[in-house]
């Protein structure tokens, strides 16, 4: 086949950047009511590198004869977890036999955003530095927007940017508010995202890894905020270790009382009504 003198589509292509739209699941962990540690992550990715995930995770799926993996139930040794995760597994047994998932999550996914929040911290903050983060009584606040800021800083000008959050009954609706009220604020986060949506991780590997990650930085939270000693830390440092080229990369936030307070300094303020 002939092409035309000059090669002109490709010039048009390099005169005008493909948009991609980035895709960002989120999950959380723990609930400030019942938790000193709450957690909000989200691991992200294009089209084409999220349909290599989701292929490489149902491989796993099949190959340990799971419907969903979610991390509250893989962690508990009492319990079997499918024909690879047996009861009465040691730790290290576990960790081994969950090590691929992790796998999966750095070699096929972009980037990863994990923020951990000491409630503890968050309340004994005065009510008014509280409200400088956003909002004096709800710490998701300050975890979403913080994410949210991330990934602006993460996507180009002409990136759009797609949510997709756990359908969980107790934190789909804040989800859903802080959406709206980061938008009213950030005109460039208004630009960027393009929609919301919410699903059921049974039926979405992303979420499931999200789900991971979520419950992972919770334990090593309350580990660095309160010496709390947890058995899965090696599968969490695995997790989180950047590979290299082409792999995932991280953006961690562990926020105790003292790096609140300067995070209060530091925002713009809160959120509009």
């Amino acid at each position: 086949m002939m092409f035309p003198d000059g090669l002109g589509f490709l010039e048009s292509i390099e005169r005008e950047p493909l948009m991609a739209i980035l895709y960002a699941y989120f999950d959380e962990s723990g609930k400030k009511s019942d938790h000193p540690v709450v957690t909000v992550a989200s691991v992200c990715a294009t089209q084409a590198r999220l349909q290599q995930f989701d292929d490489a995770w149902n491989v796993l799926l099949r190959h340990y004869g799971l419907a969903s993996l979610h991390m509250a139930r893989a962690s508990r040794l009492s319990e079997k977890c499918g024909p690879k995760m047996p009861k009465g597994q040691s730790a290290d047994e576990r960790m081994d036999a969950l090590t691929p998932f992790a796998e999966c999550i750095n070699k096929h996914l972009e980037y990863g955003l994990i923020k951990a929040l000491d409630i503890n911290g968050f309340n004994a903050l005065a009510e008014k530095l509280r409200a400088g983060l956003g909002d004096p009584d709800d710490p998701y606040y300050l975890a979403f927007i913080r994410a949210m800021l991330e990934l602006d800083a993460h996507t180009r000008e002409d990136d759009r940017i797609s949510l997709i959050c756990d359908d969980d009954t107790e934190t789909a609706w804040d989800c859903y508010r802080h959406y709206r009220s980061v938008r009213r604020v950030h005109d460039k986060l208004r630009k960027k995202t393009i929609a919301l949506s919410f699903a059921d991780d049974e039926y979405f590997p992303a979420l499931q890894a999200s789900d991971m990650v979520a419950f992972l930085s919770r334990l090593e939270a309350k580990s660095r905020f309160y010496r709390d000693r947890y058995s899965f830390r090696r599968l969490f440092e695995y997790l989180t270790t950047e590979k290299g080229v082409n792999c995932m990369k991280w953006g961690a936030l562990f926020a105790d009382e003292a790096k609140l307070l300067d995070l209060s300094k530091a925002l713009p303020a809160g959120r509009k009504k």
